[in-house]
């Protein structure tokens, strides 16, 4: 008789690629698998997607993450299926409940023309917004968006609803209708004291009050996997919007404490912050006027605060003008700069992360590719500091920090990391964010008896140092 081994699947949906991981209990190491995300750029620089090519790109990783996993385990029965990805992207539902727009990048500039022109009629709402919401005033957040397909011809309508994009992607699997809380933070339209629409926002945007669906905890389940097109290992598996990319990636590195910290080191050099309870309309002021946004956590009764830079494109950069690409030179350059001690004269690195201007490099002599490779890293790393340093005097310092991700593969990464960060570890956990929605679709399974930060540590990998 043959069995089949139980495994659950993490998805998470992102701009340049989306990725997929196979867990099971019974079975060593993990089924992972990725592929390009279709977005469209157009001329104008604007990034959008067919909301329907979301939909089949999930559906598409949980097929390869399937075979993956049967290739390394024999028969398979997928049994649970956990989607994050990326926050203030998301579908605009019509009354009988199809894409009534593409979806619109989180990057995407549209919304500022929009966002200006309600600064000046509800200079009082503008005022408020920050405080109220613990997101800055700009085109990221989804109510840009949401603005700009009202004057573009898209009124939402009466019946309408949001859907953020892993939301979507559950009801476009066979799932519910349903809002995960850490998403829909990330829009804009929600009262953080509350955690319901704020009125004054969809009055602004000219939005339904039932335009947002009914809350539903990551982690908890959302229907079950009814789609034609999907393998049939997982024909009718547990689905569960696992939440925020960010958050969702600090579970899988086991990062479930009070004042815990988490460093994602990839393209963007992320710092997430748990929170016990919700912080007050004052303090959601003082994070977002510090660089950091405030909204929830996929964890129950915890707040998230959220800052990054793009570090690991100055990085990326930094090492082609080095030509150190490939695995061979970056290692050697990696061993060189760990024998580094105090940068030559006159050298810097510095570049603008949050914008992706250009790196700027300045030299004299005596500077080599180990010691302009150093000071990248330390500039990186100064600046990951700075952004504690202003957070800390508002929220208190962390009590303990774990960062994982690929630049932390580099010892030279580390060392920079580990001097400016207190308490810090390093996680094994190569992808957090497919990670936690493995992990937390598994939470789905589990039923009642026990609390996701419990289940979460029975089920990670302790840090390593």
């Amino acid at each position: 008789m043959t069995f089949s081994t139980d495994a659950v699947i993490g998805i998470d949906i992102g701009t340049t690629s989306s990725k997929a991981v196979a867990r099971s209990t019974a079975q060593p190491g993990t089924a992972y698998v990725e592929q390009r995300t279709p977005w469209h750029t157009g001329t104008c620089g604007q990034t959008e997607i067919d909301p329907s090519r979301l939909v089949d790109v999930a559906v598409e990783l949980i097929g390869r993450a399937a075979r993956a996993a049967e290739s390394a385990w024999g028969p398979v029965r997928v049994r649970g299926i956990g989607v994050t990805g990326l926050g203030e992207s998301g579908v605009l539902l019509d009354a009988a409940g199809r894409p009534a727009a593409p979806a619109i990048a989180w990057f995407d500039h549209r919304g500022a023309r929009e966002m200006e022109q309600a600064g000046r009629e509800f200079a009082g709402f503008a005022a408020r917004f920050e405080g109220r919401t613990g997101l800055p005033w700009s085109t990221q957040p989804t109510i840009a968006k949401l603005l700009w397909l009202r004057n573009n011809g898209v009124p939402a309508g009466p019946a309408s609803t949001w859907l953020n994009v892993p939301e979507w992607i559950v009801l476009g699997l066979g799932g519910d209708l349903v809002r995960e809380p850490s998403l829909a933070s990330r829009t804009g339209l929600i009262d953080q004291d509350t955690g319901e629409a704020w009125p004054d926002a969809l009055a602004v945007a000219g939005l339904p009050a039932g335009i947002l669906p009914a809350e539903r905890l990551a982690g908890s389940p959302a229907g079950n996997l009814r789609h034609d097109g999907v393998v049939s290992c997982a024909a009718g598996a547990v689905l569960t919007v696992a939440g925020h990319d960010h958050p969702v990636a600090a579970i899988g590195v086991g990062a479930v404490e009070a004042d815990e910290l988490f460093n994602s080191s990839g393209t963007a050099d992320v710092l997430t912050r748990s929170i016990p309870g919700t912080l007050d309309e004052t303090h959601r002021q003082r994070v977002v006027s510090a660089g950091w946004s405030a909204g929830r956590h996929v964890l129950p009764d915890t707040s998230m605060i959220l800052a990054g830079v793009n570090g690991g494109l100055l990085l990326r950069r930094v090492l082609a003008a080095l030509g150190a690409e490939s695995e061979q030179a970056r290692a050697a350059l990696d061993h060189a700069s760990l024998s580094v001690g105090d940068l030559p004269a006159g050298l810097s690195v510095a570049g603008d992360g949050r914008t992706q201007d250009d790196v700027v490099i300045r030299i004299q002599d005596g500077a080599s590719p180990a010691s302009v490779w150093t000071a990248a890293v330390r500039y990186t790393a100064a600046q990951t500091l700075h952004q504690l340093q202003d957070i800390e005097k508002i929220v208190g310092p962390h009590r303990r920090a774990v960062a994982a991700g690929g630049w932390t593969q580099m010892a030279s990464v580390r060392a920079a990391k580990a001097a400016v960060i207190d308490a810090l570890s390093f996680s094994p956990v190569v992808q957090p964010g497919v990670t936690g929605a493995a992990l937390l679709a598994a939470f789905a399974l589990a039923g009642e008896g026990i609390s996701l930060a419990d289940f979460i540590r029975q089920s990670t990998v302790d840090p390593v140092h």
